[in-house]
């Protein structure tokens, strides 16, 4: 009973130094942080840092790993139930949307700390992103045998867009200083690709100032056709 609490304060410890680090990380740069600026924001001491981590980059790769554990578990639940391809892809950009909004300091860490890190491919985090990947990959190819996407296009340009379009819509917003509500633009930015990809020819409107944001641009509702 005794090791299994010290096993339970053992974790509590190591999500604490993950959860604080993060914030350092995010705050000012991973370079310039230092694990004793983590202990003391932690309020533990110095060499206790150690007990669960190698260094300073092994806490910085142990933050996405602890992150992609939560967003594919709550992923596989948001999908549970989902009928058709079209729909399940419609929640998946959803849910990456949100996810990036209510995990704001992860996710600036992500785009401009790690992806830039080049033994970050390396990582047991970057394999759980190739995990949602195949997921992503997975529900283009139901498409394809549904006959909801068409069966010529290439499924890894589709996860490219999908992944890019949300790319850009982060690092944007850091760099500029501030990070827009981006979950409201999710049905938007599906519907523009969905758009492009969709088996059936159709014409979708779309608010495309309020989807990229863009000053200049007359209000009102632009006629976006399929692609043939």
């Amino acid at each position: 009973m005794k090791k299994k609490k010290r096993a339970l304060q053992g974790e509590s410890k190591k999500r604490l130094i993950l959860k604080v680090a993060n914030e350092i990380f995010a705050e000012g740069s991973f370079e310039r942080a230092t694990i004793s600026q983590i202990a003391q924001a932690a309020n533990i001491a110095d060499g206790s840092i150690y007990n669960y981590f190698k260094n300073k980059e092994d806490i910085l790769f142990s933050i996405p790993e602890e992150r992609m554990e939560n967003f594919l578990s709550g992923l596989h639940e948001h999908l549970k139930g989902i009928k058709g391809a079209p729909n399940k892809l419609r929640k998946i950009i959803w849910y990456q949307f949100n996810f990036y909004e209510n995990n704001k300091d992860y996710t600036r860490l992500l785009h401009l700390d790690l992806r830039q890190n080049p033994r970050f491919n390396q990582s047991n985090a970057y394999s759980m992103i190739r995990q949602y990947s195949k997921v992503i990959l997975q529900v283009i190819e139901e498409g394809k045998k549904e006959k909801t996407i068409r069966k010529e296009i290439d499924p890894y340009m589709i996860r490219d867009l999908i992944f890019g379009g949300i790319e850009h819509f982060v690092i944007r917003g850091f760099i500029m200083g501030r990070f827009p509500n981006i979950t409201e633009a999710a049905d938007d930015f599906y519907d523009l690709i969905f758009s492009g990809v969709a088996e059936e020819n159709r014409m979708i409107t779309l608010p495309l100032n309020k989807l990229m944001n863009l000053k200049g641009v007359k209000k009102g509702r632009a006629k976006i056709p399929a692609i043939d």
